[in-house]
Parts: C-alpha cells; structure tokens; sequence
C-alpha cells in the first residue's frame, strides 16, 4: 500500500497543475512562445466562441482560430490571428485551410494575401507570409483593457473591444472580451507548415 502512495502523489500534483489558473498578464507572456523571441514561427490553435453575456462564459462555436504571438512590452501582447468557417463534416480543419476565405488578420498586417473583401486569404500564418517586423498587429493591451487594431493602424482611436478576462486555464490561453467573444487556443504551439489534421479540443 505505501508504494502506492508517491504514484498518488505524483498523479494529484500534475492534476494540479494543470488545473493552474493563472491571470498575471507577465506569467501568462513568459509561458507564450513569441515570434520576436524565437526563430521558428509558432502558432496556437482553437476556436472563438460567442458568449453568454449574462455568465460572460464562452457557448456556441464562433470561428475556427489560428494565433500567432508576436511579442510582450510594457502589459500589451501584441499578436496575429486569422479566422475562418467550419468545414461541412462540422468540425474546424487546421490543415485544410488555403481555399477557403480567411479573415480578421488586421488591416495593417502586411501579408502576403491579405484576402480582404471575398478573395481567400493566405491561411498559413508564418513569417514567410506574414512580414512581422513591419506590421502593425493587434494588441491586447492589459492596462487600458482594451482589445483589437491599434491607433497607429486605425485613427485617431483604434478599433475594438473590452478585455473582459484574460488567462491561461487548464491547458488554455483564453481571452473573452466585451464584444462578447471568447478566443481559446491549445497551449501547445505547433509549427503552422504542419498544422494540427484533429481537433485541438
């Protein structure tokens, strides 16, 4: 019976931890792989959610979702992202992607096919499509609480909404804001020239 007690142990502390909640905007950045950090181009997976605006908790499916962090200063994670439509078997295709349209990747984000209007936009987001030293991406920035395109990018104010919660949770990054949508990824970054062929959750 008493070696059965570390493998307990061992099992209830991983539980755990994974279990972490964790909403301090610095903790939540250094646990995210940034482009400007790294030489490959990592991108998180998932889907947006409409939300509940009475419980302010993520419901019905919204989007699929690609993301790409760009990189942290100052409380603001800047970061890339790019929607698009479930396929008909209902089910969100990472790999599958490149034709059909994609959307909200940010007005002054310099890609190689930005798909604005009805034209299919460039799906895989890497640094060979998308030039991340000279755009001007998204931010969320934590100390205004605000969400979306940036002044510089859309004058004199930006565009957006709310930051209502931001937090890494149970193997999630999750963003929820005003609008109310609720954007969710797997915590595992995954090399977007080999993008996820199941469901990430």
């Amino acid at each position: 019976m008493w070696k059965l007690i570390p493998v307990v142990l061992a099992s209830s502390l991983a539980t755990m931890a994974q279990a972490q909640t964790i909403t301090d905007p610095d903790q939540i950045a250094s646990k995210l792989r940034l482009w400007s950090q790294v030489s490959d181009d990592p991108v998180y997976y998932g889907e947006v959610r409409n939300v509940n605006r009475r419980t302010m908790t993520g419901t019905t499916h919204y989007q699929c979702l690609a993301l790409a962090f760009i990189k942290y200063e100052a409380g603001v994670l800047h970061y890339a992202h790019k929607m698009w439509a479930k396929s008909r078997d209902g089910s969100c295709h990472y790999e599958d992607v490149t034709s059909r349209k994609v959307g909200n990747h940010g007005f002054c984000v310099r890609d190689t096919n930005a798909g604005l209007g009805r034209a299919v936009g460039t799906a895989r987001m890497t640094k060979d499509n998308i030039d991340f030293a000279r755009s001007t991406f998204r931010t969320v920035n934590t100390r205004t609480r605000r969400v979306g395109e940036v002044p510089s990018c859309v004058p004199p104010r930006g565009a957006g909404a709310g930051l209502y919660a931001m937090r890494i949770e149970n193997g999630r990054f999750k963003v929820i804001t005003t609008r109310p949508l609720d954007y969710e990824v797997s915590m595992d970054p995954q090399d977007p020239r080999n993008p996820p062929t199941k469901p990430v959750f």
